[in-house]
């Protein structure tokens, strides 16, 4: 006689002995560190109650070669264990571990629901309604890209963005390794689309960011998948609450987000965000700030004045020739040459490292990078390492940058070259030898947020609008939220803010791993000539 099949909810510790009918919602493949692989699903019944599956090693061929995602089967035995993970798939106490007794019959069961993700609400996870050990799935629409890096030299590469919902609410995403590659695939601007990105990321890992410590998502080692603009019945649900909203009473929450998006901390706010190149190293904090100094040196790196990048996701290649194969799907293209140009800057007898891009270099070379290459190539000197003298026109100015602050590196990425009248002698006589212990003469914010200093009139970018660092190397596709005070309101500043706290509120996430304890760095003294 055939035994009866029974339910999820019916599993008991030790049991290993019973017959269930499921369907498989999920499965992916994990990699241990001794280098095997098994298999882990997510099974579900004609409930739609779930539990987390796991296989062994020794099993793997044999459990990837008969078990496919969204199948239904008759299961035969397994051993239900407590579920004690680090990392939760299934809210379910219990899981199930495949054991030498266990068996598996392909047959069709209609009524077994097919998946439905179970959105968590960005809400929950910013007043703190999340659980640390359990995996959430999490959509939105793309709001910001704030800051990528490229990997290699012992750096993972990752992209921070932040993702907003219909209620206008925001949250940081870190997107790591093939999930950064994914995401930077396609936001190149080879593949960029009009329609707004919405942003789909399963079994997403919340804990607080270590800077601000608001809630920020991850995805986690293994298991979690990210979706852009998939086309499923809950993400076009997703869609069409946006499209209900009344843009004229809400234009807020309009899809008005673009994949192209990038950081909008291009420009200075008030004087409070003004420090001088010492005090913003002295945070040992990534930050926007904007700040004055004299460009005196080139510092020359085994990478030299340019690199050559995919012109799809903009990954930089050192092997890249006149034509090449990228890991995002372009073969044999050109690859697009572009300025990374790293300049000693010193104000007050201390200096930072400054990195140039195409956009703040090419008004003063008035050539693009290629172009100048091309120069270097007719005289013979076709080498990065190799500086042309055209570069000279970077040195011995005085300029007021808006950057951002990569404390990992101690380095200072100019986001903007700001011009207006005098501005470099207004923000001189601004920044005084003891700042940091003048904090309480700051000319505070009023309440509406507007400030009548002088110095904010006619103020204008020097270039054009900011780029990035180069992207990651892009595969195909299948926090603290933005450091913008314009977009967020729990980042706007409040009527009474010091220097110290404005600066504070521009955080953005740190690049190192937080399981890495960050290195305190120091500027560096200029000896007085």
């Amino acid at each position: 006689m055939s035994r009866a099949p029974i339910l999820i909810k019916d599993l008991v510790k030790g049991n290993q002995v019973w017959k269930m009918q499921i369907r498989v919602v999920d499965l992916w493949v994990v990699k241990e560190k001794s280098g095997h692989k098994h298999l882990e699903l997510v099974i579900q019944d004609v409930k739609g109650d779930q539990i987390h599956v796991t296989t062994r090693s020794r099993d793997f061929k044999d459990w990837h070669d008969q078990v496919k995602e969204h199948e239904t089967y008759t299961l035969y035995n397994g051993e239900p264990v407590v579920n004690d993970g680090a990392l939760k798939v299934c809210s379910n106490p219990l899981k199930i571990v495949f054991n030498g007794g266990t068996a598996i019959t392909n047959v069709p069961f209609p009524d077994i629901p097919h998946h439905k993700y179970n959105f968590q609400p960005i809400e929950n996870f910013l007043k703190g309604s999340f659980k640390a050990d359990l995996l959430y799935d999490v959509i939105g629409v793309l709001h910001e890209v704030i800051r990528t890096q490229r990997g290699g030299d012992g750096r993972k590469s990752c992209v921070n963005i932040t993702l907003r919902d219909v209620e206008g609410n925001v949250i940081e995403v870190v997107l790591w390794d093939d999930y950064c590659k994914q995401f930077s695939s396609y936001n190149a601007p080879a593949t960029q689309k009009k329609e707004p990105t919405i942003i789909l990321l399963t079994h997403a890992w919340c804990k607080p960011n270590k800077v601000s410590g608001l809630p920020s998502l991850s995805n986690a080692w293994s298991g979690s998948r990210l979706h852009i603009n998939l086309e499923h019945p809950q993400v076009e649900e997703f869609k069409a609450r946006f499209a209900a909203i009344d843009s004229s009473n809400a234009p807020a929450l309009s899809l008005t987000c673009d994949s192209s998006v990038q950081s909008a901390n291009n420009n200075w706010k008030s004087l409070d965000e003004v420090r001088s190149i010492r005090a913003i190293a002295e945070l040992k904090r990534d930050c926007f700030a904007t700040t004055i100094g004299t460009t005196k040196h080139f510092k020359a790196s085994k990478f030299g004045w340019f690199f050559e990048a995919c012109p799809g996701c903009k990954s930089s290649n050192k092997s890249l020739g006149d034509k090449f194969e990228c890991s995002c799907g372009l073969t044999n293209v050109e690859p697009v040459t572009k300025f990374k140009i790293e300049v000693e800057v010193v104000y007050d007898n201390h200096g930072g490292t400054f990195v140039f891009w195409d956009k703040d270099v090419i008004p003063y070379t008035k050539l693009n990078a290629k172009e100048l290459k091309q120069v270097m190539k007719e005289a013979g000197e076709d080498n990065p390492k190799i500086w042309p003298a055209h570069l000279d026109v970077l040195l011995n100015k005085d300029l007021v940058f808006r950057v951002k602050y990569q404390s990992d590196f101690d380095q200072f990425s100019i986001v903007a070259i700001l011009n207006g009248d005098n501005l470099y002698e207004k923000f001189d006589k601004y920044l005084t030898p003891d700042e940091l212990n003048s904090i309480a003469s700051v000319t505070e914010i009023p309440e509406d947020g507007h400030t009548e200093d002088p110095i904010e009139a006619n103020v204008t970018q020097a270039s054009e609008p900011t780029e990035s660092a180069p992207m990651s190397i892009a595969g195909n596709n299948s926090g603290s939220p933005t450091a913008s005070s314009s977009t967020t309101p729990a980042k706007r500043f409040a009527p009474s803010t010091s220097i110290n706290d404005a600066i504070l509120s521009e955080e953005i996430t740190p690049k190192q791993s937080a399981t890495k304890a960050k290195p305190i760095r120091k500027t560096k003294l200029i000896k007085k000539e």
